[in-house]
């Protein structure tokens, strides 16, 4: 056996047999490295208990208290004191504002207006990287009332809206809001109602559940 291959077998050897104390010695190391490396996580995210959370709901209404809910969430997964955070930044609560004050100025009467308008409308307050728009759902009684009526496809259709619930309420999702922009693409959708009678592709206005579908 050559000299090296010996000096070799006789490394691996004491190795072997002092295999904690190299685990324990690398981990010390690397411990020492960091310390003297540093991290770049904030100490507000360096956490694994993060998800992705609503940061508002934003109600937009008209002088007749007629319009839209924009619910509004994070786009990553967060820590509860980053999304503390995020609400409290200025550029965010002015937004909000903004959207408040500009969009019955913009449209007039939101009771007539188009979810897929607002939506467009509202885009334009995307002012922060950190949050988009979750969903839009419509707001107000004269708004949700105009989804409760006479449905030709529809036995004993629902003759009254239940705010607790909002079952029948038009909204969008998100994809919606971001990618059914062009006229032709869009899809209205109908909260807590159930097979065809879950989505159009024109606003129905009109019941989309029956009244044994009622969820109370």
């Amino acid at each position: 056996m050559s000299n090296k291959a010996h000096k070799a077998d006789l490394i691996a050897s004491i190795l072997m047999s002092n295999w904690l104390w190299v685990v324990i010695i690398l981990v010390i190391i690397i411990g020492i490295v960091k310390a003297c490396v540093g991290s770049d996580i904030d100490p507000m995210d360096n956490s694994i208990v993060k998800s992705r959370e609503i940061v508002e709901h934003v109600i937009v209404t008209d002088s007749t208290y007629n319009g839209f809910r924009v619910v509004y969430a994070t786009k990553n997964s967060v820590t509860q004191e980053r999304l503390a955070e995020i609400k409290s930044r200025k550029n965010i609560r002015d937004a909000f504002g903004r959207l408040k004050n500009d969009a019955p100025i913009h449209f007039g009467s939101l009771l007539e207006t188009d979810i897929y308008d607002f939506a467009e409308f509202a885009i334009r307050y995307d002012v922060d990287p950190d949050i988009h728009l979750h969903n839009i759902f419509i707001e107000g009684k004269d708004k949700c009332d105009l989804y409760i009526g006479p449905n030709p496809r529809i036995e004993n259709p629902a003759v009254f809206f239940n705010a607790g619930t909002e079952q029948g309420a038009q909204y969008i999702s998100h994809e919606d809001i971001y990618c059914r922009r062009r006229k032709e693409d869009r899809i209205y959708r109908y909260w807590k109602c159930y097979g065809i009678h879950t989505t159009s592709s024109v606003d129905e206005r009109y019941s989309h559940f029956s009244e044994d579908e009622r969820v109370w």
